[in-house]
């Protein structure tokens, strides 16, 4: 841990004000001056801590796939009721930390780190998508195919609306999670 005026600045700290600033500014404007002005710290410490921006870098992305990926699925998967882990699965979508999602997928673009970062996460977030949905649904295929539109409503709406406007993503889930409903099995289950 680097210190911070006589305390402790844990890596998490580093990444969650990592994320504040991809949010704002872009990759462009994640630097280790600001980032460790953020935190009151020296770039020594930023050293010390991850050795070099490379370092940083892959820590940062771990701990973006572990929490916004790997959180949600343990949090879904907590429940034993599918419609419940379908709506768990929606609050926690519409909670993600959008702007810094839409930052990651535009570096992916031009870092090939990221970019399988970032097509790992894609890729867990699908299968998580179909497995709580193949729970509610009779037809693999339609799971399938719904966690597909799902998944890509959340990387649409990244895309091309304000990410700050939670309202219209949770009400857009919301279409979705009736969707998904009208393809449930009977009783919910399969």
């Amino acid at each position: 841990m680097a210190r911070r005026a006589g305390r402790q600045v844990a890596a998490e700290q580093y990444f969650a004000s990592a994320m504040t600033i991809l949010g704002r500014d872009g990759a462009a404007g994640l630097k280790i001056g600001p980032l460790c002005r953020s935190l009151g710290v020296t770039s020594g410490s930023f050293y010390h801590h991850f050795g070099s921006w490379a370092g940083f870098v892959r820590g940062l992305l771990q701990h973006w796939e572990d929490e916004q990926t790997g959180r949600v699925v343990e949090l879904a998967r907590a429940t034993s009721d599918p419609l419940e882990r379908l709506r768990v699965v929606r609050r926690l979508a519409v909670e993600l930390h959008h702007g810094a999602e839409v930052a990651i997928r535009a570096w992916a673009q031009l870092d090939p780190e990221v970019g399988r970062a970032q097509s790992r996460v894609d890729v867990q977030r699908r299968i998580a998508l179909e497995q709580v949905i193949g729970d509610l649904v009779a037809s693999r295929e339609d799971a399938h195919r719904l966690a597909v539109l799902g998944y890509s409503l959340l990387v649409g709406f990244q895309q091309t609306c304000s990410p700050g406007d939670r309202e219209l993503l949770g009400r857009m889930f919301d279409d979705f999670q009736g969707l998904v409903l009208a393809h449930a099995a009977p009783h919910g289950t399969r």
